[in-house]
């Protein structure tokens, strides 16, 4: 007589694990389970997001005060160690003639004493900081 582990599994409809189909009530839930979770993630996936982002002048401000004051200080003028490392006045004509471009490829790649910031700030954070720059250190500023 053959014990229960040791027969081979019979024909019909409700195979056991050794077929590799399932029976019972867990195989059948299953299907309706995977649909409602592919669903969920279909209908709560897709949904826009109504995330307020701040205005770029906002991200500026505190992306210039934790990676350039130590250098450029609170004015634009330059602290005791920038003035020693050549940072400019950020108020000069020299910076702020610079085009967009420039600036965002200077404060990306870094220059003379600068450091690239490419690999710590993301692009946006990059435009945001230069846009700040130029709004509070630029002409008649």
């Amino acid at each position: 007589m053959l014990d229960k582990e040791n027969r081979a599994p019979s024909r019909d409809s409700h195979a056991g694990p050794a077929s590799g189909k399932s029976s019972g009530p867990a195989a059948r839930l299953k299907i309706p389970a995977l649909a409602l979770v592919v669903a969920a993630m279909t209908i709560f996936g897709s949904a826009p997001r109504t995330v307020a982002k701040p205005a770029p002048a906002d991200d500026g401000v505190q992306t210039y005060k934790s990676n350039c004051v130590i250098c450029h200080g609170e004015n634009g003028a330059g602290t005791v160690t920038g003035k020693s490392l050549n940072a400019p006045d950020l108020r000069s004509d020299a910076v702020q003639k610079l085009t967009l471009a420039q600036m965002i490829e200077q404060v990306s790649d870094g220059k003379n004493n600068m450091p690239p910031f490419k690999n710590t700030l993301s692009p946006d954070e990059v435009k945001a900081v230069v846009a700040y720059v130029r709004a509070t250190f630029g002409k008649g500023k």
